[in-house]
């Protein structure tokens, strides 16, 4: 497709309407410099940027500066430029880093700048790049989709036309650029799949890239579809008094095993995160062979516990909270509050919720409410030894996500309250007790 001004300017507003302030990421490359070109051509200049990141790898890396600097300054455009030094997180490949802080550097000067869109060169060639590379990681569909034309604030306005499409502009309009060096790189995974296997398909099969691009537009299709229907599904899920998700066996029966990991993906909000592999298998192989009772840790904040047909999603709870007893009044946790109310009144509730207890048998002692452990001990209210807090939520028949989320409050590690289920007698209400003081939890 020949790139004219009338069809960028119609594919750039099929995404973002007139009047926005756009950000240009500009590296002097010929792609990001025909961006430049069309931009300036087609777009008021008040309402532009150009912003460059030096990541300073290359001995080059001064000389690009150099040269996007002049040519902003003969184009008239506003100019950021960016330094970087490398510093990757444990890891993360040098491509890695790079994409990060460049973007990093484009979300926190469109906050500084109030403008509204980055825009970059990608174009139709990369797009398959990426999604063979996405393939070769072993993706589902949403790796199909390749490079999307707009990601939130991420706007690619060339990603309709082909490489041959953005030399042949460049020539016709007599547009400088520059060479990067490092695209000569095999090294790096996404030069060796643009020389070797694209430029081996494109000899092969003219129109691989319009195949791959129908391919990508299909795939976006079909994931917006699912989006749809997921969100759908996942609004008629309710939290349970745990803050909880139950999925029913029944309700999941028409759906494959690739949906039902999608769901779960938008329940616990990251939809829009792309998976490694091993999460996904670990995921896909839990949902295929788990039994009931067993657990799968999907992230920081999320446990999936498999429940006689159903799957049950819960939020982990904070290991453990230091509470004032003297402060009375609420004290906030995770899943919800504990209260403390200084009492004369010796009326007890059958609420289990709400306890009475011997003030001054926990004053001066550490008290903590925490999640119950495997081997913990207390003294139910009227029997005479310990008991197991595991025995004693068998014998009372609690599902296993209330026993996942149950708090136990301890004075000086002893605990004194398995909190909401029973009180320990060491600290019951005596004839002898004279300062008492009235416990209640919400969840």
């Amino acid at each position: 497709m020949d790139i004219s001004n009338k069809n960028f300017s119609s594919f750039l507003n099929s995404f973002i309407s007139e009047k926005k302030k756009l950000l240009i990421a500009v590296s002097g490359g010929i792609d990001s410099q025909v961006l430049l070109h069309l931009c300036l051509k087609n777009i008021p200049l008040a309402q532009l940027h150009a912003i460059h990141v030096n990541h300073n790898l290359t001995v080059e890396a001064s000389t690009y500066e150099d040269f996007v600097k002049k040519e902003c300054f003969k184009m008239n455009i506003p100019l950021i430029i960016e330094s970087e030094k490398m510093n990757a997180s444990n890891g993360e490949s040098m491509e890695m880093w790079g994409r990060r802080v460049r973007y990093r550097n484009y979300f926190r000067r469109l906050k500084e700048l109030n403008f509204d869109y980055v825009l970059t060169a990608h174009h139709a060639n990369d797009n398959i790049e990426t999604i063979l590379m996405n393939i070769d990681r072993g993706c589902f569909v949403k790796g199909l989709r390749g490079v999307v034309p707009k990601n939130g604030q991420i706007v690619r306005p060339l990603l309709n036309y082909k490489k041959s499409d953005i030399i042949s502009y460049a020539k016709k309009k007599c547009i400088d650029f520059i060479h990067d060096s490092s695209n000569d790189d095999v090294s790096i995974k996404r030069n060796y799949v643009r020389k070797y296997l694209v430029s081996k398909l494109m000899k092969k099969n003219s129109s691989i890239i319009d195949r791959f691009s129908e391919i990508s537009r299909k795939a976006q299709n079909a994931i917006f579809k699912e989006k749809i229907i997921m969100e759908l599904f996942a609004s008629k899920i309710e939290k349970d008094r745990h803050g909880c998700y139950h999925l029913d066996d029944k309700e999941l029966l028409s759906f494959n095993i690739y949906f039902k990991m999608r769901i779960i993906k938008e329940i616990i909000g990251e939809a829009n995160i792309s998976w490694r592999r091993y999460k996904y298998n670990s995921l896909r192989y839990f949902i295929i062979k788990s039994k009931t009772g067993s657990k799968l840790q999907i992230n920081n904040t999320w446990l999936l516990l498999r429940d006689r047909g159903k799957w049950i999603l819960s939020k982990n709870i904070s290991k453990k909270i230091k509470i004032n007893i003297n402060r009375f009044g609420f004290h906030n946790f995770n899943n919800g509050a504990i209260s403390f109310k200084k009492t004369d009144k010796r009326i007890f509730s059958n609420n289990a919720n709400i306890e009475i207890i011997d003030l001054d048998k926990v004053k001066n002692k550490d008290i903590q409410i925490r999640n119950w452990i495997s081997g913990d001990k207390f003294q139910p209210l009227g029997m005479k030894g310990n008991k197991k807090v595991s025995d004693y939520l068998i014998d009372k028949k609690v599902d296993c996500i209330s026993k996942e989320n149950q708090l136990v409050m301890t004075a000086d590690d002893e605990i004194i309250w398995l909190c909401g289920q029973r009180l320990s007698d060491k600290v019951r209400i005596t004839n002898n007790t004279s300062n008492m003081m009235e416990l209640s939890i919400f969840k």
